[in-house]
């Protein structure tokens, strides 16, 4: 009985990936269809970040990838100490829990407030540079996971691993929550990595404040990011 509940918890967990892998692909085509191809200096910027963005998220793919493969040729080739196991696969399960929204997380990290550029626009200059898009925000949450970001709300609202940012007018979509301006984006990590990505010279944080784009960043020792059930 307890090996056949071991192979289902093994059995949840490399679903559970492989499910994550083909969603991040999808995800990864459908942001490439839905370019304008109008290439600016935010474009240019935000397409760097993306590719640097993939290659991190395939080298954890491929690194979690060994290690459950390692742990499944352990199990396969030695006598399982069922206790063990089953309570490694338990935190398992927890971990995945945290990833797909369901637990409540407290921690420190930082807070980043963005709004529109208030200043009066001069002749002949375009309004939407001066204004946050959906790409901004997502470079911006790209930086923090890049940086070692574990939790990530938009104005209260908790990422997780598939969540979608789109653009509608004056508002954002996250998944199916609309957020307005100001945005509150909130990231549990290491508060001091964290601030230094986003303060850093070539961050999309300085290229929103050359277009005088309002962007504040705060380190805090705590922040609760409520689960998806609690919203």
């Amino acid at each position: 009985m307890k090996w056949n509940r071991t192979k289902f918890f093994l059995f949840f967990i490399f679903a559970f990936l492989g499910i994550f892998i083909s969603v991040f692909f999808m995800n990864t085509t459908r942001e490439r269809e839905g370019w304008t191809g109008i290439v600016t200096a935010k474009t240019i910027h935000s397409f760097q970040n993306e590719i640097n963005q993939y290659k991190l998220r395939n080298e954890e793919l491929e690194q979690k990838v060994d290690e459950l493969q390692s742990r499944l040729d352990s199990y396969q080739v030695e006598e399982p100490d069922y206790d063990a196991l089953e309570n490694e696969l338990y935190n398992e399960l927890s971990k995945y829990d945290i990833i797909t929204g369901k637990l409540d997380v407290a921690g420190q990290g930082v807070r980043i407030e963005l709004a529109d550029s208030t200043r009066i626009l001069e002749p002949g200059e375009n309004i939407n540079n001066f204004i946050i898009h959906n790409s901004d925000v997502l470079e911006i949450i790209n930086e923090l996971k890049t940086n070692g970001a574990e939790i990530i709300a938009i104005n209260g609202y908790r990422l997780t691993w598939d969540s979608k940012i789109d653009c509608a007018g004056p508002v954002i979509y996250v998944d199916d929550f609309v957020a307005g301006t100001p945005f509150i984006i909130e990231a549990i990590g290491d508060k001091e990595k964290l601030y230094a990505g986003l303060e850093s010279q070539d961050s999309i944080v300085q290229l929103l404040r050359h277009w005088d784009i309002m962007v504040k960043v705060a380190e805090k020792d705590r922040i609760v990011i409520a689960s998806r059930d609690n919203l």
